[in-house]
Parts: C-alpha cells; sequence; structure tokens
C-alpha cells in the first residue's frame, strides 16, 4: 500500500489530524494559467502562507520543520517523518503554487491552489490558538458553490446546517430571513463589538482619548488569538491600535487591555444601552483571559464561581486579573460554551450593538470596522462593509453591516453551535451563504 494510501486509511474520519495526498498534483499535464487572490493575514492565513512557502522552497521539507507546527493530537496519527515524505513527494513537484481562492475564519481556512503542472487542488487546514496545526487535507477541490438564487432557498439551506442556527438579513427595518433572531447563543469573537462600543462611549464622553496610550503588563496576557500577547513587557499601544488589533484580527490581550481600562461596568453599560435583550447574560463582563481561567483553569475555581453570587464572582474576576495567565493553549480542547463560559446573545441583540456601533458617527469606530471585511470572503461591491467574525470550540459566528450609494443599511448575522467536528465542517458553507445574502441584498 503507498504512503498516501496507507495515511488515507488511517485517518479516514479522525476529525482532529487528517492529511491526505492530491494524487494528480504531480502529474504531466501542465496546469493553466490561474488568477492569484491574497491570503488574509490571519493567523490561520499566515499559517497557510507559511505551507506554500516550504512547498517552494529550494530544498526538500523535513519533519523537523513540522514537528513543531503540528498539535500533539495530529501527530499522534500522523508523524512529522510522514508528513514530511508525503508532501516531498506527491506535492511539492507540482510548485511554483498560486493561490486561486479562499475561505476562512481566524482559525479554519480552505484554500485552492494551481501547481505548475497538475489539477488545482485544496488545502483543508485548521489550527489552534498558539498556530499549531490541529487537520490539514489535501484533497480534490470541492465542487464549486451553486450560489442561492433566492432568500427562501439561502434560509432552507441555513436550516439545513448542523447543530443550532440563527440568522438575520435586515434590509432597512425589513427582516428578508430570520431563524430564532432572539435566540440566546455563543458569540465567540463577537463579544467584542460589546468592547467597542464601550470605547467609543468612553472617548464621546472625554473620559478616554483614541491616542491615549496603554501598556502591556504581565498579567495582562492572554491566549491567542492575535499578536499582543508575544510582546515585550512594557509594549506601548494606542487605545486606537488595540482596538483596531481587536477587530481586525481579533487580538485577545489587546481586548482585555481595553476592558481593563475602561472597567468592566462600562462593557456592561454599553451593553445596555446597545438594546441586548437581556443584558445579565453578559453580566460580569468576562474578560478573555479571565474566560479561559473559568473554562479551563482549575475546577476548583469554576466551583467557587458556580457557588457565588454577582459580588463574590467579581471579586473572584478580580483575583483572577492580579495574576498571570495558569492557562495554555494545550489546555483549550474542549468546548465550554455549554457551561456559561462564553459570551452570549442573539442575533438580534449583534444587529443592534451595529446599529448603535454605527449612530456613534465617529470615524475611528467606523473605519476599524471596515478594515477586514470578511477574511477572503467576497463581500461584493458594497461601498461600506463593517464586519467581525468569530470562531470557538463549537461555535462559529459571523456579522456584517453593510451600506449602499444611498446609505441604506443591511445587516447580515449568521450564528452555529453544534460539537466541533460539525461546526468545522458546516464553517465554509455557512460563510458561503452569508456571500450569497449580501449578493441578494446587493
Amino acid at each position: 500500500m503507498t504512503l498516501a494510501r496507507r495515511l488515507a486509511a488511517a485517518l479516514s474520519f479522525v476529525a482532529v489530524a487528517a492529511l491526505t495526498a492530491c494524487t494528480s498534483a504531480a502529474s504531466d499535464a501542465p496546469a493553466s494559467a490561474a488568477a492569484s487572490v491574497e491570503v488574509p493575514s490571519t493567523p490561520v492565513g499566515e499559517r497557510v502562507t507559511w505551507i506554500i512557502d516550504v512547498l517552494e522552497a529550494e530544498a526538500d521539507t523535513t519533519a523537523s520543520e513540522w514537528a513543531h507546527v503540528l498539535h500533539e493530537d495530529f501527530r499522534s496519527q500522523v508523524s512529522a517523518e510522514d508528513v514530511a515524505e508525503l508532501l516531498n513527494r506527491q506535492i511539492r513537484p507540482a510548485a511554483p503554487f498560486t493561490v486561486t481562492a479562499y475561505q476562512g475564519t481566524e482559525t479554519q481556512a480552505v484554500a485552492t491552489l494551481a501547481g505548475s503542472v497538475g489539477d488545482p487542488f485544496d488545502l483543508s487546514l485548521s489550527i489552534d490558538g498558539n498556530d499549531r496545526i490541529t487537520g490539514m487535507v489535501f484533497g480534490p477541490v470541492a465542487a464549486p458553490w451553486e450560489p442561492s438564487t433566492s432568500w427562501e432557498e439561502l434560509e432552507q439551506r441555513l436550516r439545513e446546517l448542523p447543530g443550532e442556527v440563527s440568522a438575520l438579513v435586515r434590509r432597512g427595518d425589513a427582516d428578508v430571513v430570520s431563524i430564532d433572531p432572539d435566540r440566546s447563543a455563543p458569540l465567540a469573537s463577537v463579544f467584542k463589538l460589546y468592547v467597542l462600543l464601550a470605547v467609543a462611549d468612553a472617548v464621546a464622553s472625554g473620559d478616554l482619548a483614541w491616542d491615549e496610550t496603554l501598556v502591556l503588563g504581565d498579567t495582562d496576557r492572554s491566549l491567542p488569538s492575535g499578536e499582543l500577547q508575544d510582546a515585550p513587557t512594557g509594549t506601548e499601544v494606542s487605545v486606537r491600535e488595540a482596538a483596531s488589533a481587536m477587530i481586525r484580527i481579533s487580538d485577545n490581550t489587546a481586548t482585555d487591555l481595553l476592558i481593563g481600562r475602561l472597567g468592566r461596568e462600562r462593557v456592561e453599560a454599553a451593553v445596555a444601552r446597545s438594546g441586548h435583550a437581556d443584558p445579565s447574560a453578559l453580566t460580569p463582563f468576562l474578560s478573555t483571559k479571565e474566560l479561559f481561567t473559568l473554562g479551563y483553569g482549575d475546577a476548583a475555581v469554576r466551583s467557587e464561581w458556580d457557588a457565588a453570587d454577582d459580588a463574590g464572582r467579581r471579586a473572584l474576576l478580580d483575583r483572577i486579573d492580579a495574576a498571570p495567565l495558569a492557562v495554555a493553549v494545550a489546555d483549550v480542547t474542549t468546548p465550554v460554551w455549554q457551561q456559561g463560559f462564553e459570551w452570549f446573545a442573539s442575533s438580534a441583540d449583534v444587529a443592534a450593538v451595529h446599529r448603535a456601533l454605527q449612530e456613534t458617527q465617529d470615524a475611528e469606530v467606523l473605519g476599524i470596522l471596515s478594515e477586514n471585511p470578511g477574511q477572503g470572503l467576497d463581500v461584493g461591491s458594497w461601498p461600506y462593509v463593517a464586519f467581525k467574525g468569530g470562531s470557538s470550540r463549537g461555535v462559529v459566528t459571523g456579522s456584517w453591516f453593510v451600506r449602499d450609494e444611498a446609505s441604506e443599511a443591511t445587516v447580515v448575522l449568521m450564528m452555529a453551535d453544534a460539537d466541533v467536528a460539525a461546526v468545522s465542517a458546516a464553517t465554509p458553507t455557512l460563510f458561503h451563504l452569508a456571500e450569497d445574502a449580501l449578493r441578494l441584498a446587493r
């Protein structure tokens, strides 16, 4: 049995680590010219770029190159040696590669690669919070997406996704798609919209300035996503820079710096002001460091949290904030939102906070929201696109606020939660449907 067949057989239906070969990549047939697309500078996008660089290097790739980037769960199924051997034999001969399509979140992506010979193929990649590869598949290009031709078809396809799905497409004041719009659901990083609103409110009141300096301390560091957690102690960033990183690359440490400067009570006030139907669902408002500690840290801390009233929980959070984070990326393995450790809102609530942010009319806020229009998605020709998405274990969310030339607003919100494997498989479809919604609305 060939190495490729042995790996494919061994890894069939293994969710955390799958690597199969695209056997046509090294065929003798010349590849046709292909137009390139940009790979975004998200954590998973940067890992895709690293893989392409390895595949195009002058020398063969080695096991040592892969040993430090493959998650241990992956390496328990496929060794770094086997990965290097497979890539050298069956993928690298087709170099150089052009990325002709890309779609992804912060931690999952599918990139279509066209080589110098052979057929194009898809690289499906997932990473953990420390940029280590948890899943990697080289396979045939997925069948072309067949766009939804009506709102009715779009809604039906959303309803067919696994797990719990909430969706809302609102044009002006009219809802053209509405699936459980009032269901309280885990937000993943979409919660950062509330932090941005609190920043805007503090700036408007004169209690904060966009150019105010924030200083990174040892107890401020959270886990990725983001980059600031790796910066030296004492690194200075402005409020504007932190807010941009929070939305553009979903930087958790930048988010926590802003929450720390504002105080959680001010963020809670922004939640209430935004029109959230149940502000208590975000009270006390957690930082990302606090969530990682409660969800994945010492079980005794969770027990204390469960038994405490509001005052007791706030005191516990103060103790968590006073110490460096004691949770590692490797500890973040299972969903914890079922235990209440997440940020919760409905799609109607998210639509409300998007509108509240637009109503600030703060040029900094509007600019920050539009810096990343959707991580490789085709958002069409809208003159203005605000976006925030998120993903965590078993959760994927996407939210868009767009305006046309007449300043007519449309919001597109899609939120799904299920088991980890189901959400991972459904993520590309959910974002294709978001593209369909933006196209139909346009």
